[in-house]
């Protein structure tokens, strides 16, 4: 497969604990080390506003490797040295006669 991007999952560490107190403790994100993918764009407009500038909204297909349980909620992308930015996943379907993963955000 020929690679153009990196993907990088997040974790939350430490989700549902108390401190000495019996107060909740908020969970650490954290971000996998960057998977070599191919990133195909859905869609990408730069036409949505807001009162005080604009936002980008895109989705994109990306093809990873194929590994075994893989599970995630939200993903960072960067092509080829522009970031991205960080997408929640809408869907994973592992497409193992071809040995790949693909997700969609």
């Amino acid at each position: 497969m020929r690679y153009n991007g990196s993907l990088k999952c997040q974790t939350l560490t430490g989700n549902e604990q108390m401190n000495e107190y019996g107060e909740p403790v908020a969970a650490q994100v954290s971000w996998s080390d960057p998977v070599p993918c191919s990133i195909k764009t859905n869609s990408d407009t730069r036409k949505g506003r807001y009162e005080d500038g604009e936002f980008r909204h895109a989705s994109f297909t990306v093809l990873i490797e194929y590994r075994e349980g893989f599970a995630a909620e939200r993903v960072k992308l960067e092509r080829l040295g522009e970031d991205l930015g960080e997408f929640q996943v809408l869907s994973v379907e592992p497409l193992t006669t071809v040995g790949r993963i693909q997700i969609i955000v």
